[in-house]
């Protein structure tokens, strides 16, 4: 095998791929980046038992072949050269590559290729074809909310629903929750859901970075979701197990609404977050009146902040407490100027939602303390 390209496109795509590769491999043969020259071009593949990514780049390629390198050292010396193009050939023994960059030659011992396991169809029996800024945006507001506890599974991952045209994606860590819906014009009539896993959302995000509009193409195979964005593919298994009916925990109405501006809301938010002590469970408590929106905070360790912004209330006068962080992030995901604010009492769900984006809410629960 041999083949010339240019340097920042195989190291790039060997970064992409690379990602699919667990910080501790089940076995060696998957620390490894599997490149595959043919026809002009060479697909580098990396993966685990659970994700695989593929990347097709073009190359000069003098002789079709396949190898298995090791990924760390690989990557790392790729990222290093300061060459336009790379040659990258297999050694006749077999036992090596061999990698040119201007005056310099490196050896990298190679792996064996006939362990890597063949890469995963690409072809799905259901396929949606979306933008790729809408499922950025349906990513970005609502992956934040899921949990990163692993013994939950069910919840690092993010629920995908397909109803019609409208794509809904549901985030939750069982304290918080985010909703995201968005009209996909498409000619899949099915209706379908999945549980998508969060790693494979943060790779597809990384993958989002088009300079011009693209589609994207998700499709299932198997208990397997296939997304393809250009020439990369990203295959991955599933979360197990059944989604808890979200919408139940959406109360049908409320007797509170306060509007307030999201950059006034958050800053204040943030900076009396700052007395409530150390660590990521830091408390605000809030009183909501009817002109104005009251923050605070305190602890024995740092000292005392109160701030208050201007609101529009319906309703009686509130007190109510929430984890910081909590109110923070949903706030970080809202374009609009200014969020409504909806409740019921100091322990019931609250629901944050944008003024004009009609199909994006957050619900968060309330934090019991003595006021």
């Amino acid at each position: 095998m041999k083949f010339i390209c240019k340097t920042h496109v195989l190291s790039k795509a060997v970064q992409t791929a690379k990602k699919a590769i667990s910080s501790n491999p089940t076995t060696p043969i998957f620390s490894g980046i599997h490149l595959i020259a043919a026809n002009n071009q060479v697909e580098i593949q990396g993966m685990d038992l659970n994700m695989a990514i593929g990347c097709q780049i073009e190359a000069n390629v003098e002789e079709s072949g396949n190898i298995v390198v090791p990924a760390k050292y690989f990557s790392d010396l790729l990222s290093s050269l300061q060459t336009e193009e790379v040659v990258i050939s297999k050694n006749a023994n077999d036992s090596t590559v061999s990698i040119e960059a201007g005056k310099a030659n490196f050896q990298i011992v190679l792996m064996d290729e006939n362990d890597y396991p063949a890469f995963p169809a690409i072809t799905g029996e259901e396929k949606l074809i979306i933008s790729d800024e809408i499922l950025k945006n349906l990513i970005k507001k609502t992956i934040y909310a899921r949990s990163t506890d692993e013994t939950r599974p069910l919840f690092t991952g993010i629920l995908f629903e397909k109803k019609g045209s409208t794509i809904t994606f549901v985030g939750t860590n069982t304290h918080r929750l985010a909703i995201k819906s968005a009209d996909v014009q498409n000619n899949e009539e099915k209706d379908y859901s999945m549980i998508m896993p969060g790693r494979l959302l943060n790779e597809v995000v990384n993958n989002l970075n088009s300079d011009l509009p693209q589609d994207v193409i998700i499709s299932l195979l198997n208990r397997q979701v296939i997304i393809k964005i250009g020439r990369t593919t990203i295959v991955s298994s599933l979360v197990e197990g059944e989604f808890p009916d979200y919408k139940r925990v959406i109360p049908a109405k409320f007797a509170i609404k306060t509007k307030v501006n999201v950059k006034e809301l958050e800053g204040a938010v943030k900076r009396v977050s700052l007395f409530s002590g150390e660590g990521d469970y830091s408390i605000v408590k809030i009183n909501v009146k009817s002109s104005e929106i009251v923050i605070n905070s305190s602890s024995n360790d740092v000292g005392k902040g109160r701030e208050s912004v201007s609101s529009v209330t319906e309703g009686e006068s509130l007190n109510v407490a929430f984890n910081a962080r909590y109110i923070l992030e949903v706030l970080k995901n809202i374009d609009d100027e200014e969020v409504t604010i909806e409740m019921n009492n100091s322990l019931s769900p609250a629901c944050i939602r944008p003024v004009s984006e009609e199909n994006y809410l957050y619900i968060v629960t309330p934090v019991r303390v003595v006021f």
